[in-house]
């Protein structure tokens, strides 16, 4: 089996990606914030595409399902629970049953739905997602060339936008949301192809400029994705525009590997997923973020807090390892 190299520019671009979600939670400035969602959600889903091998057989895939399952679906779920204990043991009136409601709920439609109350899922919206997009797209890598995958993603990804924009009501394990996020992927692998491929890449530099500018006077705009809500402003613009702003941080991330400072993202970039558990289970939300008012001291603290999680957590997963964190 051919072994998997990690590429240290892709954990810095998570690792950024990661701590941009942690403070996108808390900003309150429309430009800061359009220029965060503009693509830091997508950047992993596109990673995802870039950094995964295809799948070429139905035993790969079953594979690839069974470990999908175990550590994406059912660690969400695990995170709903555990948030919902959170709120019975420290939310005010939040009672036995409303727990289970949650917890029912949550998991049921894999994504918040303010309109009905359900503030259970967080950010595990994002790993529901990741879990039916996989699959969807190791499904397409089976029984179909990239060039069909990508027009039958391209359909369904515009099929879900007409339903956002025209219905009120989300569907379950956020399956609206699925396309769009296996059409990220598919970018990226697609992305990977064109990279190992020296000859593809000559003149690509004029487009990469254009993507890049788009995406730069679209958050300028204040145009950008947001998945969760289901806000695709000028519809694939803002797919473009994603693609356009990871390319850009993915650049920056090649750029900056050669340098110290990018050793601390490659940390945290090859732990998001460590990370987002963490955030979700870090009782801002339920508590303490009601004493703080000012969104730039909100979200200093809460990256303080969530990466002195993380290191609490490396230190004693290390230990159990029997490894040393920094070798």
């Amino acid at each position: 089996m051919e072994k998997r190299v990690r590429l240290d520019w892709v954990d810095v671009a998570k690792g950024i990606a990661i701590l941009l979600m942690v403070i996108g939670h808390e900003v309150q400035n429309q430009h800061i914030r359009a220029f965060i969602f503009s693509f830091h959600m997508p950047l992993f889903f596109i990673l995802s595409g870039f950094t995964s091998r295809r799948v070429n057989t139905w035993q790969m895939f079953g594979r690839k399902l069974k470990k999908s399952f175990t550590h994406v679906w059912l660690l969400a779920v695990l995170m709903v629970i555990l948030l919902g204990i959170e709120n019975l043991l420290f939310l005010k009136g939040f009672s036995f049953t409303a727990f289970y409601q949650s917890v029912l709920r949550g998991v049921f439609w894999g994504s918040n739905i303010p309109t009905i109350g359900l503030m259970s899922v967080g950010v595990m919206w994002f790993m529901f997602v990741f879990f039916w997009a996989k699959l969807l797209f190791d499904i397409l890598q089976v029984v179909l060339s990239d060039a069909f995958i990508g027009g039958i993603l391209i359909i369904l990804s515009g099929i879900s936008m007409f339903y956002c924009q025209n219905f009120t009501h989300y569907l379950p394990q956020a399956f609206d949301i699925v396309p769009i996020a296996a059409l990220f992927m598919w970018t990226g692998s697609i992305a990977r192809k064109v990279m190992d491929n020296y000859s593809l890449i000559k003149g690509k530099s004029v487009f990469c400029f254009m993507i890049i500018t788009l995406w730069i006077i679209c958050f300028v705009l204040n145009i950008y994705i947001e998945l969760s809500l289901r806000h695709y402003p000028l519809t694939f613009v803002s797919i473009v525009e994603a693609l356009g702003g990871t390319l850009a941080v993915s650049l920056l991330s090649k750029w900056s590997v050669s340098y110290k400072v990018s050793k601390a993202l490659q940390i945290v970039g090859k732990h998001t997923l460590a990370v987002m558990c963490i955030h979700h289970l870090d009782l801002y939300w339920i508590n303490w973020g009601n004493w703080i008012h000012w969104w730039p001291l909100a979200s200093i603290i809460r990256l303080l807090l969530d990466l002195g999680l993380l290191f609490i957590f490396l230190l004693i997963q290390n230990k159990i390892k029997g490894r040393k964190l920094v070798r």
